[in-house]
């Protein structure tokens, strides 16, 4: 293409000339009309809107060149020329255009490392636009970076155009990938005080390693690097070292193009400590309560980072009063003799703010008093940090979300906010169709449509089916956490269940109901109840109808193999602090619960002779802590222990504990774990004895896991645990007479798995390996396999 300015000037002249006298003349010519030639896929009108010069006006030399200009500007052509046709004193001016071609399509070619897909973001592109070099040199360079971010430090990308038919281009981009360049050694010298292991476990780069194809271990970066130099800074200056300094890095590449050399030089200086420690400003507290609130004292070595712990303290503070735009900034004195540095916090709370709104986005489907609910600000009352803080943490742990971020502008005055909340939702839906394979049970058939933000409403709504050769269920559940917008929880659950344990089968028809009240409520006749928040107290009325059929038909046990119907009212109380309920990785979940089964609650003329009357009491306690790289810690224990209700009612056989499975001890065949009883298998004395799985009134379990990433993006995780528990005989406590062995009387495993996040939900393949295996004491055979294979749907904690 010719220099543009070159060529609008000829042309400019050219039109001048070829009006010749009339351009002289005490009148200029009128234009008649204003024609666009040459384009095809602009709009005539579009370049007839840029053009100063219109039909009825006088035709001006001098605005040509302007127009020219200005239908350039459009982007859309790659040439224009202006002329004059027909009558010169009415002339027609004619705008003939060349349209520059469009994109058909884009490639990206010689990427084996990095595939198109992981490309497809940075090409900026698009099919059918017109083409714009510009935009096209960009995606080039973004492509550049993409493979410097993955270690390729030497890759190159060029961009060629291909013509197609009807003004079309193809645009592909020419990638030469180089070999990865990997960080051979990293050497740090000048650090006397501060260990080179201090400094790179905050360093994203690392020395690359036998491993390094798998983790990307020793992988260069350029924007980690410069990050990792800052990483340093912050290091020294929070061990003292004020004035630590950084030499350029020198930087070296092996002949061979594979390997950098890394080399840093630090000065350290000398390391200074906490001398005198003031506050001043506008202090609306006494200063031995702000003395309260910091963590840096005097005569400490200096760091930086409790200094802003003790920013955000005194400042939370006031903002919890009321006072959003409270700052408060350190001021230091150094004295370089001494190496001591007195602190001076200034602090200037400006003006106290309320919020005027809040404004919520991205909630597609979540109706807004859902996430409404649970905020702890309110529109017209005093700005409050910790109650905005702790309004996201609560939305968030919903488990309706991917993100939840609050933020604040300035309202319609100075003393006024809206609070924004955005949210990303996540898919609460899921609809499940599978099949798995036990160790025990062989194939497992599984069926699942689970809502947790029913139509937006907060509501989940539940319909599970299982099929196994020893355990079948089917179940629907409904839960209301906010019945009619109160306080007040709702719920219900039918189920039918039939399960085969080693020396019965039981089976069972009935259903619950249950209201719960989250106790915060009270604080309108009782203050202190403000603190019992996520504490709610719950009443669970259940029926349901048990058969119980022992597996063999010549088993003597009187009144143990009871059916009949139990009529149970339980109260619970439980306090939920995770951070998020479907996916917790912080926090923790306590429930205490007392169940009983009276006689007042089945009475003869409704259910018959045949009921079962008992008391029961749980525990369950769950706790999720994050520790590094993604990695969670959970311990979660339950205990439970069952009573009858009066000595003509023992407990059915279908209500005591039987532990083992993949959700209690795994690695131990499921409900095999029970104490046992010596039984007869024949109504008379010389009848022969054998041992009789019983099952225990009391159990314990305890489980540890760590959980963490394996594929992160596509919701794929580890766990390794260890499970540990026991069922224990009426009369026992937390001893097994019949093991003598197992160490603090529970079965112990240890095992391996992971768990699958996918769209249709939670899927876990975990092994367990028995610690205390056991054998039949009469044939010597393992009972135990030495590695026990269980899949199941769901969360565990």
């Amino acid at each position: 293409m010719r220099p543009l300015v070159t060529r609008l000037s000829i042309l400019a002249l050219a039109l001048w000339l070829s009006l010749g006298a009339s351009a002289l003349a005490d009148e200029a010519p009128v234009v008649r009309d204003v024609t666009v030639e040459g384009n095809r896929r602009v709009e005539s009108d579009a370049v007839k809107n840029a053009l100063s010069t219109q039909p009825g006006q006088p035709l001006d030399p001098k605005k040509i060149d302007a127009d020219v200009r200005a239908v350039m500007k459009l982007g859309f052509f790659a040439d224009v020329a202006i002329e004059r046709r027909g009558d010169p004193e009415k002339p027609t001016v004619v705008v003939r255009v060349t349209e520059r071609p469009a994109v058909k399509d884009t490639r990206i070619t010689g990427n084996e490392e990095l595939s198109s897909d992981d490309l497809k973001e940075a090409n900026e592109v698009k099919p059918f636009a017109i083409l714009d070099l510009n935009v096209v040199k960009k995606s080039a360079k973004k492509i550049q970076e993409k493979y410097v971010e993955k270690g390729f430090y030497l890759a190159e990308v060029a961009y060629k155009l291909e013509d197609q038919p009807d003004n079309q281009v193809s645009v592909v981009f020419q990638v030469n990938e180089h070999a990865k360049v990997q960080v051979k050694e990293l050497q740090i010298l000048g650090n006397a005080h501060v260990s080179k292991d201090e400094l790179t476990e905050v360093m994203q780069t690392k020395e690359g390693g036998f491993l390094s194809f798998i983790s990307s271990a020793g992988t260069y970066r350029e924007e980690a690097f410069q990050r990792d130099l800052q990483a340093i800074q912050f290091v020294y200056g929070d061990k003292g070292y004020l004035y630590a300094k950084i030499g350029k890095p020198s930087v070296s590449l092996s002949p061979d193009k594979r390997f950098l050399y890394i080399t840093l030089r630090i000065e350290e200086g000398e390391q200074y400590r906490v001398g005198q420690i003031d506050f001043s400003g506008e202090l609306l507290h006494e200063k031995p309560e702000l003395f309260q609130r910091i963590q840096v004292q005097p005569g400490e070595i200096f760091a930086r980072s409790k200094v802003a712990k003790d920013l955000f303290a005194v400042a939370d503070l006031y903002k919890d009063e009321g006072y959003a735009y409270a700052n408060v900034n350190p001021e230091t004195k150094v004295d370089p003799a001494t190496r001591i540095v007195d602190l001076t916090y200034d602090v200037q709370p400006g003006k106290k703010t309320y919020f005027e709104r809040i404004e919520i986005s991205g909630n597609a489907k979540t109706r807004d008093k859902v996430i409404r609910r649970e905020l702890r600000v309110y529109e017209g009352e005093l700005y409050n940090q910790s109650l905005l803080t702790a309004s996201k943490n609560r939305v968030t742990a919903l488990g309706y979300f991917e993100t939840v971020n609050i933020t604040t502008e300035k309202g319609s005055a100075d003393d006024k906010l809206v609070a924004k909340v955005t949210v990303k939702e996540r898919s609460t839906g899921t609809f499940q169709i599978g099949a798995g394979f036990s160790s025990y049970e062989n194939l497992i058939l599984t069926g699942q449509i689970t809502q947790n933000n029913f139509f937006g409403w907060g509501q989940t709504l539940s319909l599970q089916v299982q099929y196994s050769s020893i355990r079948q269920l089917g179940q629907i559940q409904f839960v209301e956490p906010y019945f009619l917008d109160t306080k007040w929880t709702f719920a219900f659950d039918l189920y039918a269940t039939e399960g085969y344990y080693s020396t019965f089968a039981r089976k069972a028809i009935g259903g619950s109901l249950t209201w719960g009240y989250e106790l915060n409520g009270l604080a309108q006749w009782w203050k202190w109840a403000e603190q019992l928040e996520d504490m709610r107290l719950f009443a669970t009325y259940t029926n349901e109808f048990v058969t119980v059929t022992p597996t063999t038909t010549d088993m003597l046990l009187f009144n143990r193999f009871r059916s009949g119907t139990t009529s149970a009212l339980r109260l619970s109380l439980q306090w939920d602090k995770r951070d998020n309920r479907l996916f917790p990785t912080r926090g923790f979940f306590h429930a205490l619960s007392a169940e009983a089964a009276p006689p007042a609650l089945a009475p003869s003329y409704l259910f018959g002779q045949q009921v079962n009357l008992f008391t029961r009491y749980t525990l369950d306690s769950r706790y999720y802590h994050p520790l590094f790289w993604g990695v969670v810690a959970r311990g979660k224990l339950s205990a439970g222990y069952i009573q009858p209700w009066d000595d003509a009612h023992p407990v059915p056989i279908s209500e005591f504990y039987y532990l083992g499975g993949i959700n209690s001890v795994r690695g131990y065949r499921l409900l095999s774990i029970s104490p046992s009883t010596r039984a007869g298998s024949q109504p008379r004395p010389d009848a022969e004895l054998f041992d009789f799985a019983g099952g225990g009134n009391k159990q314990v379990t305890i489980n540890l896991e760590l959980e963490f990433p394996i594929f992160e993006k596509v919701g794929i995780r580890g766990v390794v645990f260890y499970d540990m528990g026991n069922a224990y005989k009426p009369g026992q406590f937390l001893s097994d007479p019949d093991h003598p062995g197992l160490a603090l009387s529970m079965f112990k495993s240890v095992g391996f798995g992971f768990r699958w996040f996918s769209p249709i939900g939670p899927l876990r393949f975990e092994w367990g390996i028995p610690l205390n295996p056991r054998k039949d004491p009469v044939t010597g055979i393992a009972i135990d396999s030495p590695l026990d294979f269980q899949f199941t749907i769901g969360n565990f904690f």
